[in-house]
């Protein structure tokens, strides 16, 4: 029944055999899968604050972001690099320069992973509690402990991708959407039943359990479904380091994008952030259908990317936003009218955040009028657009995080945030309009 429901809701933007094969093998799949990851996150969240309370969830989450920022760092090139030559050799039958950059990745992955993990550890360990020339804060021993996640979570990225290049799509979605989030949610709610209380160190600990699991099941599909011992490797290590390196100032623009919550931690409690970064996870909610049309036209827009279709690429793009728009309202209207009821399902202590909830829907809503712009980016080959207008809304939200965080707290934050995605969607919308000719927001 849900199935035939979502094919019928889809079946609009499905034009041809390919979008339907499509539909039925990886967008249905994807999305029942993205669903249930939604599901399980948010109920991960409500568990965790209505425990933790907004204080130690702060620093819960404030950990978390300083460790996937140090995990993006350390791997974000692999992550590009598996997919797209995984794909690229093994649909030319290449299966030895696909072993070679198996090999060469996981070693190169591995070092700086490793060093990065190691090196973070050692310099919090030394300038606190040896040299204590840094003073210790509530985040330094979450931090200091998390450091092992980094390469176990840059693992997990590179085999997901591995299988993606594989056109393994739907059980490489499993690991971080279906297998990490269910084992963290069963065991914390386990802990709570059992010890009667949730601890933050306990906390932490299972969620750094729950990377591990999810590592080793991400790896050992990926051996069953490889089997690599009889392929004789061969290299071309020169391609691999300078697709790597075309990367890195991607990587770093990339990693600085949740500056948001590190300078609300830097700049006020963590009770602000643990309130701020439940917010912004309810507010997330209007994201939802604008990932899933991202999926269907992703590979429309490369197929039509040609002066022919032009026409016919603006109206499948007009009528993806419009039907994203429509879907999305109600629950930005829902979000803004109930703020403050959602936000005290965290816990009461939580009620200040119904201001900044209002102001992220409002930002997120205004971006999602822009369009798919990132995804046209990335496809019509303007991807270097993109990553100029995400290096200014950086700085654009550091400047106004200065300003606003220290005068108006967490609201503060939200509208700087806000006010850079709407930059960087509003720029890039008229750079590719002026580029292409093609205008991807909702007025067509």
């Amino acid at each position: 029944m849900i199935k035939n429901l979502i094919e019928t809701l889809l079946r609009p933007f499905i034009k041809n055999e390919e979008d339907r094969t499509r539909l039925s093998t990886v967008i249905l799949p994807s999305f029942i899968v993205r669903s249930g990851y939604y599901l399980l996150a948010y109920l991960i969240m409500i568990v965790l604050t209505r425990t933790l309370g907004p204080g130690r969830y702060g620093i819960y989450s404030l950990t978390a972001v300083y460790i996937f920022t140090l995990m993006n760092f350390a791997s974000y090139g692999f992550e590009i690099t598996a997919v797209r030559f995984t794909s690229s050799y093994l649909s030319k039958g290449e299966k030895g320069l696909w072993k070679g950059l198996y090999h060469w990745s996981s070693r190169s992955l591995f070092f700086i992973s490793t060093a990065l993990a190691a090196g973070t550890a050692v310099y919090l360990w030394m300038t606190v509690y040896v040299l204590h020339v840094a003073p210790k804060t509530p985040y330094t021993l979450p931090l200091l402990v998390s450091c092992s996640i980094i390469p176990i979570y840059a693992f997990i990225n590179f085999y997901t991708n591995l299988l993606r290049g594989q056109n393994k799509l739907l059980i490489s979605f499993l690991t971080d959407n279906t297998v990490k989030p269910l084992f963290l949610l069963i065991t914390l709610v386990i802990f709570r039943l059992v010890m009667g209380q949730m601890s933050l160190p306990a906390a932490i600990g299972l969620n750094i359990i729950s990377f591990v699991v999810a590592f080793i099941f991400i790896f050992m599909i990926f051996r069953r479904m490889n089997n690599i011992k009889e392929i004789q490797a061969a290299y071309d290590k020169k391609t691999w380091k300078k697709f790597v390196g075309s990367l890195f100032l991607l990587t770093c623009v990339s990693s600085l994008s949740r500056l948001d919550v590190i300078m609300l931690g830097s700049l006020k409690d963590s009770v602000q952030v643990g309130i701020y970064y439940a917010a912004e996870r309810y507010g997330a909610f209007l994201l939802f259908f604008l990932y899933v049309m991202n999926m269907i036209i992703q590979p429309s827009i490369a197929r039509l990317n040609t002066p022919e279709d032009k026409e016919k690429l603006q109206r499948m793009i007009t009528r993806t936003i419009r039907w994203v728009m429509l879907f999305s309202l109600p629950v930005f209207i829902t979000l803004v009218l109930f703020s403050g009821q959602i936000m005290r399902v965290s816990g009461s202590e939580f009620s200040p955040g119904k201001i900044a909830l209002i102001i992220i829907c409002c930002g997120q809503l205004i971006n999602i009028g822009f369009g798919p712009v990132v995804n046209f980016a990335l496809m019509t080959g303007n991807e270097k657009y993109n990553t100029i207008y995400m290096a200014i809304g950086i700085f654009i939200n550091i400047t106004l995080n200065l300003i606003l965080t220290p005068r108006m707290g967490l609201n503060g934050t939200a509208i700087a945030t806000a006010s850079s995605l709407v930059f960087w969607n509003a720029a890039l919308f008229l750079t590719l309009k002026k580029k292409t000719g093609i205008r991807t927001w909702i007025f067509g």
